[in-house]
């Protein structure tokens, strides 16, 4: 590869290493071939840019110029796995956000007269403005059941994750497990916020900078997205080689 092309892939591609990792956690081999992993770059950033349209336009909608996390929820309601595990992880996050200003603001997380006691942070139940028992929320009595129920196959999913992660390293080495554990963290957006900007070109699809909650969003959105298409891309294969 000559020069001119190699600093043209670097500028376009900046994912090429977290997608790498991504794809191997999903069951692909631990170095994808590079044109497979820059195919998967384009079609991320391509759905990323077509995603934000279409939530800034539903908050357009709402009347609102600032985008929120139910505009991206919406867009993917008809996924009811995919909102229950967005909304856990939104719950889950907000969860960290107040421990950790407990903990810089000096307070103890166990409290003294109950210290056998764990002082628990609620987590956070979004409300989606569409759904309808939410728009007689204060009128009906607060009724968790149906909730619990779809968490619980949200939650069941997450489980078989684990479990295919733990089938893959069952028979890994120390420093292959280390690897795998790192390949877990990769993200499009932690500690990338600027650069995930910059790739995916927001400023010329949207007037109002996205605040972290929606850069978060949208990094749970393209880590789903790289395992969605690798998943489906092993399971083509395989039926491919049964048939030949």
């Amino acid at each position: 590869m000559d020069k001119a092309k190699e600093r043209e892939r670097q500028t376009r591609y900046r994912y090429l290493t977290e997608i790498q990792q991504m794809m191997f956690v999903f069951g692909e081999i631990q170095d994808p071939l590079a044109d497979t992993t820059m195919l998967i770059e384009d079609i991320v950033r391509s759905q990323v840019i077509e995603i934000i349209v279409m939530a800034a336009a539903q908050a357009q909608r709402r009347g609102s110029r600032f985008l929120a996390a139910e505009d991206f929820i919406f867009l993917i309601r008809h996924d009811r796995t995919k909102v229950l595990r967005l909304r856990e992880y939104l719950s889950w996050k907000d969860v960290r956000k107040k421990v950790k200003e407990r903990e810089d603001a000096g307070d103890d997380i166990i409290d003294d007269a109950n210290a056998d006691k764990p002082d628990r942070v609620a987590k956070v139940n979004i409300k989606l403005s569409w759904e309808l028992a939410n728009a007689f929320s204060e009128n009906l009595a607060d009724d968790d059941s149906d909730d619990d129920d779809e968490m619980l196959d949200a939650q069941s999913d997450s489980l078989k994750r684990l479990k295919d992660a733990d089938d893959v390293t069952r028979q890994m080495t120390r420093d292959e497990y280390v690897h795998y554990s790192e390949c877990r963290q990769a993200s499009f957006t932690f500690r990338k916020n600027k650069r995930f900007r910059e790739w995916a070109n927001m400023t010329a699809f949207l007037d109002t900078k996205l605040n972290d909650e929606i850069i978060d969003i949208l990094g749970f959105l393209t880590f789903e997205m790289v395992s969605k298409i690798t998943e489906m891309a092993l399971c083509i294969k395989r039926d491919l080689d049964k048939a030949a």
